[in-house]
């Protein structure tokens, strides 16, 4: 029996506009990122999606919601999906980064998997409450088709899962978009197949990543 996880990284928020480190900073999307929203939303339709669960912080729950409304479902918070919890550096401009912390800032470009924001989280405590979330959950819904919506970190630290690397790798895998969809199949020993990883083809022309300097 197959089980189908689609994972959705959040539509663009506040902080990714004005350019700042969110970690579990808890904002909204701007209006850019309900649109985007509103567009994955459109194309998950093809999906027979049977539960959705999400990040409970904001960004995340609201590009959830208009897949939720179009399959007429709840959206179930889970906080063990939440971004990386950077500590001194969450809400943190990238600029005020590179001047106070710039070796640290380096791990971040150049070794995200290796990363241990200063009074916070490291990528390797994130990725093993994330990836315990996603089993979870996946246990959970067999036979399913589960969306999950959550943020850039979790999705590279999963996507290290998926393909048997070790999160000190994810700086491997590329940087994904605002309201990229991920498609991963299981079976029925819960083994993860990738079919697609981050696509943003449904955003058009209004597809947005992490600055080019981080």
């Amino acid at each position: 029996m197959k089980t189908t996880l689609i994972f959705v990284r959040h539509g663009q928020s506040k902080y990714n506009h004005s350019r700042k480190f969110t970690g579990q900073q808890d904002v909204p999307l701007t209006v850019l990122g309900h649109d985007q929203a509103e567009r994955t939303a459109v194309y998950l339709d093809r999906f027979p999606i049977t539960r959705i669960y999400s990040s409970d912080l904001m960004r995340a729950m609201q590009t959830a919601e208009p897949t939720a409304a179009r399959h007429g479902l709840p959206v179930i918070p889970k906080p063990q999906l939440r971004e990386l919890y950077g500590g001194d550096w969450d809400g943190m401009s990238f600029d005020r980064l590179t001047k106070d912390y710039p070796e640290l800032y380096r791990v971040l470009k150049t070794d995200v998997g290796n990363l241990h924001c200063p009074n916070g989280e490291s990528t390797e405590e994130l990725a093993r409450r994330v990836s315990a979330c996603v089993e979870e959950i996946v246990r959970e819904n067999v036979g399913g088709c589960i969306a999950v919506f959550s943020h850039a970190t979790p999705l590279r630290a999963m996507g290290c899962v998926w393909n048997g690397l070790p999160v000190s790798r994810a700086n491997e895998l590329p940087k994904t978009a605002n309201a990229s969809v991920t498609v991963v199949e299981y079976d029925d020993d819960l083994h993860p197949t990738v079919l697609q990883y981050a696509g943003d083809e449904h955003l058009e022309g209004e597809i947005t990543m992490l600055p080019v300097n981080v």
